[in-house]
């Protein structure tokens, strides 16, 4: 009978409503709670009012669970539709509303608002600190450092921040919609790449109602969701050997946010060893027209360009290895802080040098592999970007693998980077918040977010997902 009921197409989605509706409550209230409190002096907590159980946490946590696990359900079940894409818009409209209701649990958000705020009084946030200038959204800053976040996303800062003088409520509420439209803008590019392929309709409204794209690229309204926008078109782009803007669309993702860089050496090999040599040419200038242009104008200096880097969170760990390991020699008696920090530097060290080496290792293989395709680039493009989270990110946030999910829905012939990537992206969130603390659920959260993505990277099975 549960089986049954289960397999009720109409109970599944009624269930995954009403878990969204009571998430979204939860959220808003919270939400707006904390904003009028800290406007007031109160404690500017990072994510929950405790780093222990409360009821809030149980109430938006178990609310989440309920969405995610009812959306994994629906996916195993795999019913086949055939729509239009504004078919699949009307399911996930209201999931779509709600969170775009909700307000945002992360910080970021004032982050995003403040240096957008500092652009308009014509002050680099490249140059400058975001302590060195005051705005309304100032009490609501964790993070006082130069911007880490590329000139693109400065514009729609600045666009969201013009709404700061009537309302910072309103502002956050402008670059939420700026959000929910890219998401919906990524699914339907996504559904119109996939136009040979049988399953479009149900990768696509996968992709649309992924409670983690929904929780963490609309509700937290994290600018990854502008990333995801880069990386399909780049995908696009290979596909339809438009070398020159694949190039182009990794530099706008750059100067969104910096993890794109690292797929460039990828394409660059791929142009060599197709004998591109005019697109390659083109490249290269259009490479250097743009850094030209961009240290002329946003980032003058070396320290600018370092910016993006995010030095804040060099020797921070959160959600990762890790994070686990700097938990286990804070639990474990007579480890001092000078053996903890020097065990903690050496395991990142090896775990950089490692992933260069497997880098290094894709591009020979690309180089020297006699049939090696354009879906096999953007496969090594997905598995590199994976593995660089997976054990090379000491500070791991829970949205970070959303970029995977549309590398993902466009690896359609490789299984099993598909399965580990929705893993890797719906692990890390079943314990909402930052995930840094020294607690016992902080080490809970470091497992729950990179064991089931490793155990699948190991021993996934390589039957397709879709």
């Amino acid at each position: 009978m549960v089986n049954n009921y289960l397999k009720n197409q109409k109970i599944l989605y009624a269930a995954a409503l009403a878990a969204s509706i009571i998430f979204c409550i939860a959220m808003t209230s919270m939400g707006i709670t904390k904003y009028y409190s800290v406007l007031q002096g109160g404690e500017n907590y990072n994510d929950f009012p405790t780093s222990g159980f409360s009821l809030i946490r149980l109430i938006i946590n178990g609310s989440y669970l309920i969405a995610t696990v009812t959306y994994i359900i629906w996916l195993i079940q795999k019913k086949q539709t055939s729509s239009s894409f504004l078919d699949i818009c009307k399911y996930a409209i209201p999931f779509l509303g709600l969170a775009l209701i909700a307000y945002p649990q992360s910080s970021d958000i004032y982050t995003y608002l403040h240096y957008g705020a500092m652009s308009l009084h014509n002050i680099n946030p490249y140059l400058n600190s975001s302590d060195t200038f005051v705005s309304n959204l100032s009490p609501f800053l964790h993070w006082l450092q130069t911007s880490t976040y590329g000139p693109v996303s400065l514009l729609f800062f600045w666009v969201s921040a013009l709404a700061l003088p009537i309302s910072p409520l309103l502002a956050v509420y402008i670059f939420k919609i700026i959000c929910v439209l890219v998401h919906a803008l990524n699914a339907y590019l996504i559904w119109r790449l996939l136009t040979s392929y049988e399953n479009r309709h149900l990768i696509t409204m996968a992709y649309l109602v992924n409670p983690m794209l929904l929780n963490e690229q609309i509700t937290n309204a994290h600018l990854d969701v502008l990333v995801a926008n880069t990386s399909i078109v780049l995908i696009g782009c290979i596909y339809y050997q438009r070398y020159v803007f694949a190039i182009l669309a990794i530099w706008v993702g750059f100067l969104v946010k910096t993890l794109p860089i690292i797929w460039l050496p990828l394409v660059f090999a791929f142009l060599c060893k197709e004998r591109r040599w005019r697109d390659l040419a083109a490249s290269v200038l259009l490479s250097l027209l743009i850094v030209a242009v961009i240290t002329y104008t946003f980032m003058p200096t070396v320290s600018a360009w370092r910016s993006v880097l995010n030095p804040a969170t060099a020797g921070a760990t959160a959600r990762s290895f890790h994070h686990a390991l700097n938990l286990f020699l804070n639990f474990w008696p007579n480890v001092s802080v000078e053996t903890r920090e020097s065990i903690l530097s050496f395991l990142k060290y090896f775990a950089y040098l490692s992933w260069i080496v497997y880098y290094t290792g894709t591009l020979i293989k690309l180089l020297f592999r006699k049939k090696y395709s354009e879906i096999n680039l953007v496969s090594d493009i997905g598995w590199t970007t994976l593995t660089l989270f997976l054990f090379a990110t000491p500070w791991l946030m829970p949205w970070y693998p959303s970029i995977l999910l549309p590398i993902a829905a466009l690896s359609i012939n490789s299984p099993h980077f598909v399965l580990t990537s929705l893993t890797f992206s719906l692990s890390p969130s079943l314990i909402l918040g930052a995930g840094s603390g020294t607690t016992v659920i902080s080490l809970v959260t470091s497992f729950v977010s990179v064991v089931p993505p490793t155990a699948l990277l190991i021993f996934g099975r390589k039957k397709a997902l879709f």
